[in-house]
């Protein structure tokens, strides 16, 4: 890796946050040296960021005695107006977390989540959903030619990538305003395939999300991504399939060596854990070689053409976009745990997609209609009650066969058990949880304008390490003028700060901060005491009713409440329940223009 100019150093005790300092310094026993540079996309030096252009944020972590890289952290970071801000570095980590990961209004969160969405007219839509917490925050719309394969997330680049029928491609920025770039040729010839984590192949040539490009021994038939990294996040590496059924894994360290399955061999999975390699062929056999050489094939109650492993790396599912029959097989034997047949209406369709978040397999139906929960540990205890439907909206039909994925597993939602599931008909995105009940509330999605969505793709750049203690994100601020970039390894670890000047126009506008407070169980509810302050923490007179949206952090609950005016200042609302854990208060109302209110948290207990 290259590493830009350096800008400012920190070093801090892993006991508590200091202030920065310029330049770097012995530092303390248990410590670390934090280096924190800017660069633009191309890994070029960046004095001052400009306003709606990505760039990255490189940080290096060395133990100060030994110069040693300190590895395995897991740094977070957001970037703030210093007009916004209301505390001061050594309180931002606490804050964050405090927080969860759901941060106030004109904060860039270095870890946030965005979504590009591919529509049947051409456009593609970027949207920021976790800022906006009450809608859905469109930063661009773009019209672009028709492109028929499905979107891809650049995280690195800070982007997306489609390309057309001659597998030319073009780069979206996530930023306001963003034009389609040129992609240089990757040199291969036919169909583009890609995965939503930004791997992407042409005939012979594969290409990961760094640019790197590798060339195989015969056409690539199907990418798969590896198993999802809770550490990071996010699925690292892809299982990679080429003509005449031989198998690959390739991630940041190259191709592994090939493993060779059936010849007609029509899809991949790799379980690293298990050190095994899983083929269908679409007949109602699976093969499985387990390391080098031991191969055993196990017979399927259904013919299956897709498999589909859990992140656990537990269990897989064998599948057909032909059927409404699937396999859950275990992955240590081999062996067939369950069988599942959605046999009874309105149930009985093709499976479209499948999607997984943490204990659960979520199966998207060919009319879109409704989302299946698998629950795995029952599957694997063979329950037969481990199908349950969720309805997502009305029945979606001509759709185009390249469309799709229409389930998105999302990087914060593994975790929290929820999968996003794109409803063409209705344009909105609905979290569906593991213990979903049978149909989505409208408010629970954000709606996408634009033409009928084909598929989406997340991308999350969060802060990662790409070598020994050397991590990186890229990101985009909105507006220029003065900015904190706050980097830390949470509460009892080290956070560094650090000021930025961003070129571009500053939006100046009167900012309060709402406040919360539990008022305590009442007769008819709970009550939430609220109040607005200035940045000078002075309180805000504010005459009207006060529309708010309430989410959990930790579950998904969400509701919608009105504040009434109390006669000695402030506010009060009833809420009939409240779960327990971290509360995202916020207003539910479109505000005169220089005016913001940003949202707080409540920590509910027993």
């Amino acid at each position: 890796m290259r590493l830009s100019r350096l800008i400012a150093g920190v070093v801090l005790s892993v006991a508590a946050a200091q202030a920065p300092a310029q330049g770097l310094d012995p530092g303390f026993d248990g410590g670390a040296r934090v280096q924190i540079t800017l660069a633009d996309l191309d890994d070029q030096p960046l004095a001052r960021p400009v306003a709606g252009t990505p760039f990255r944020i490189l940080v290096r972590l060395r133990d100060p005695a030994s110069e040693r890289p300190v590895t395995d952290e897991h740094l977070s970071g957001w970037i703030r107006p210093v007009e916004r801000s209301n505390g001061e570095c050594r309180d931002a980590a606490r804050a964050n977390t405090l927080a969860g990961d759901s941060l106030p209004r004109g904060t860039t969160d270095l870890g946030r989540s965005l979504y590009g969405v591919r529509h049947d007219d051409g456009t593609v839509s970027i949207v920021d959903w976790e800022h906006s917490l009450a809608s859905a925050n469109m930063l661009a719309m773009v019209r672009m030619p028709q492109m028929p394969t499905a979107i891809t997330a650049l995280p690195d680049d800070f982007g997306f990538v489609l390309a057309d029928d001659a597998g030319a491609r073009f780069a979206l920025d996530a930023a306001a305003g963003t034009q389609p770039r040129a992609l240089p040729d990757i040199g291969g010839t036919g169909a583009m395939l890609v995965t939503p984590d930004g791997w992407m192949a042409q005939g012979d040539r594969l290409i990961d999300p760094d640019r790197a490009s590798f060339t195989l021994p015969a056409p690539v038939l199907a990418l798969r991504p590896a198993l999802f990294d809770a550490d990071l996040g996010r699925f690292m590496g892809v299982a990679v399939l080429t003509q005449g059924g031989t198998g690959f894994v390739a991630d940041g360290a190259g191709l592994s060596p090939p493993v060779q399955g059936p010849p007609d061999a029509t899809d991949i999975a790799h379980l690293p854990d298990a050190r095994a390699m899983f083929f269908t062929d679409g007949s109602d056999r699976l093969s499985v070689v387990y390391g080098a050489d031991r191969r055993i094939t196990a017979p399927l109650p259904a013919p299956a053409d897709r498999i589909s492993a859990s992140p656990e790396g537990d269990l897989a599912l064998a599948w057909s976009q032909q059927s409404s029959a699937l396999s859950v097989v275990d992955v240590a034997t081999g062996q067939v745990v369950q069988a599942v047949h959605l046999n009874r209406a309105p149930l009985d369709q093709p499976l479209r997609d499948i999607a997984f978040a943490e204990g659960a397999a979520f199966l998207a139906l060919r009319d879109l209609d409704f989302v299946v929960v698998l629950d795995l540990e029952q599957a694997r205890r063979g329950a037969p009650a481990a199908a349950r439907p969720v309805r997502i909206g009305p029945k979606v039909a001509d759709m185009p066969p390249d469309a799709g994925p229409f389930l998105i597993q999302t990087t914060r939602g593994h975790a929290s058990q929820t999968v996003l599931a794109l409803h063409p008909g209705l344009s909105t995105a609905f979290p569906v949880k593991r213990d979903s009940g049978n149909a989505t509330a409208p408010m629970n999605g954000f709606r996408i304008r634009g033409a009928r969505p084909l598929g989406m793709a997340e991308l999350s750049a969060g802060l990662t390490e790409t070598a020994p203690g050397d991590y990186r994100a890229a990101t985009v601020l909105a507006q220029g003028g003065p900015h904190e970039l706050i980097v830390s390894a949470g509460p009892g670890r080290f956070t560094a700060c650090l000021q930025i000047e961003v070129q571009g126009p500053v939006q100046s506008q009167m900012v309060l901060q709402l406040t919360v407070h539990d008022g305590g169980p009442m007769q008819d509810g709970r009550a939430i005491d609220l109040q607005l302050l200035d940045r000078r923490g002075t309180a805000q007179s504010w005459p009207a009713r006060m529309p708010l949206i309430l989410q959990s952090l930790q579950t998904g609950w969400r509701e919608q409440v009105l504040a009434q005016p109390m006669p000695d200042g402030g506010h009060r609302a009833i809420v009939a329940s409240l779960p327990q854990g971290i509360i995202s208060v916020a207003l539910d109302q479109s505000l005169p223009r220089g005016l913001a209110i940003n949202p707080t948290t409540l920590e509910v207990t027993p």
